[in-house]
């Protein structure tokens, strides 16, 4: 809730393949999104949207949001643990992760891990999301939260409706730029907070060698290659969220350079 940022909004009477498209078409034209070439969007699977998505915007990357696949598949694989293994699941950054984690799924039950797959890694889970958007957010609760913003709106008419809602969101981006306005740092209080919580974690990490590859550091039980040039790491975390990760900091430390400087 405290994110989000209201782009476009409509009123209509059921939300279905031809309402979507007219949608979509209008939100293309404005904001020039041509193709959705380097443009991400999270999706609730609702079908009709999904398809009208791959129609206009052919090379946009698409994910699902992750509440909603913990609805269906949690309808069958209840229970606190399985719940806990998807969401870890969700939130691995490479591919040896994630299958590390669906063995551990399935040496619990086999069938949960197989119904997870049902739904392709490539939209939920963060070992296999693009790079380009520098955000690996599984997660979007966009529409509840803003349906509880405008709560107090939805009993009006349709005109006072919109009326309120262009009020609150002019309100709301008043406040975003006084909030702008003291920032202490060059990047936002969200990515210094994780950059702060990843250089607590790099402490546990050490620089095992220096090679013609780049810095190949250990974590726990964990050894990963951090390129500076290119300003990645095998864990991927550096790449999807341009922050530099526990071990691009520790190797970036290791070189004498300010990891703060390397976030992009």
């Amino acid at each position: 809730m405290k994110h989000f940022h209201p782009l476009a909004w409509a009123v209509v009477d059921r939300e279905i393949s031809r309402i979507w498209k007219w949608f979509i078409e209008l939100l293309r034209s404005s904001l020039g999104l041509a193709d959705g070439e380097g443009l991400t969007l999270t999706l609730d699977m609702q079908k009709g949207l999904i398809d009208v998505v791959g129609q206009l915007f052919p090379k946009v990357y698409h994910s699902w949001c992750v509440k909603h696949i913990e609805a269906n598949w949690a309808k069958i694989w209840r229970g606190g643990e399985m719940k806990k293994l998807l969401w870890w699941s969700t939130w691995s950054t490479y591919t040896e992760e994630f299958k590390d984690l669906l063995k551990s799924m399935g040496s619990v039950t086999e069938q949960a891990a197989k119904d997870l797959l049902w739904y392709p890694p490539k939209h939920w889970c963060g070992a296999y999301f693009d790079t380009v958007c520098k955000n690996f957010t599984c997660e979007n609760n966009f529409t509840e939260s803003f349906n509880k913003w405008i709560l107090a709106a939805r009993a009006k008419p349709i005109i006072k409706i919109l009326e309120d809602i262009r009020i609150k969101v002019i309100g709301r981006l008043k406040d975003f730029e006084e909030e702008g306005e003291v920032w202490i740092e060059n990047f936002c209080p969200y990515a210094i907070e994780l950059y702060n919580d990843f250089k607590i974690i790099a402490q546990s990490c050490h620089v095992q060698a220096n090679g013609g590859l780049g810095y190949e550091v250990v974590e726990c039980t964990n050894r990963h290659v951090v390129s500076l040039a290119s300003k990645i790491c095998t864990c991927r975390t550096w790449d999807l969220t341009g922050i530099p990760c526990p071990h691009a900091i520790k190797a970036l430390e290791h070189s004498k350079k300010e990891p703060l400087n390397e976030i992009h």
